[in-house]
């Protein structure tokens, strides 16, 4: 019995001591809150896009992109890079290569299909996914 005790004694001293030890990094990426609640006409105002489209929109904090994946499915990604979330240019299609969108400051470069994950450049995080569902006709997009 004593030997369980002189055992949590020891660990009521090191949980603390590990807890104290961990800190959140100051690595992790941001992007400035901006309010969103978008209720977006499928037909009307996005023009029924097929699967595997993406386009743009005004919205997020320096804009959205607006991902079809298949009829029901939609991705809403903030067009913001997530390396310098401060500043003010957006992501934009990249010319070369369809559903790949790239950061004109840092050159990093972005792909839809894989969750808007950083291929390539310094970036290591990806875009920030804003919540989509498809409600009859209308595309709620919402944080």
């Amino acid at each position: 019995m004593k030997h369980l005790k002189a055992i949590s004694r020891v660990w009521i001293w090191i949980i603390p001591l590990v807890l104290l030890s961990t800190k959140c990094s100051s690595d992790n990426y941001y992007i400035p809150y901006v309010e969103v609640d978008l209720h977006l006409n499928i037909i009307g105002e996005l023009g029924n896009p097929a699967p595997t489209t993406d386009m743009t929109f005004n919205g997020g904090y320096n804009g959205l992109i607006i991902h079809r994946e298949d009829f029901g499915l939609f991705h809403v990604y903030d067009r913001t890079c997530t390396l310098y979330p401060e500043h003010d240019a957006a992501v934009v299609p990249d010319d070369s290569l369809s559903g790949v969108y790239t950061c004109p400051d840092c050159k990093s470069r972005y792909l839809l299909l894989l969750d808007a994950e950083p291929i390539d450049g310094p970036a290591t995080f990806p875009l920030h996914e804003y919540y989509s569902v498809v409600e009859g006709d209308l595309l709620h997009v919402y944080n």
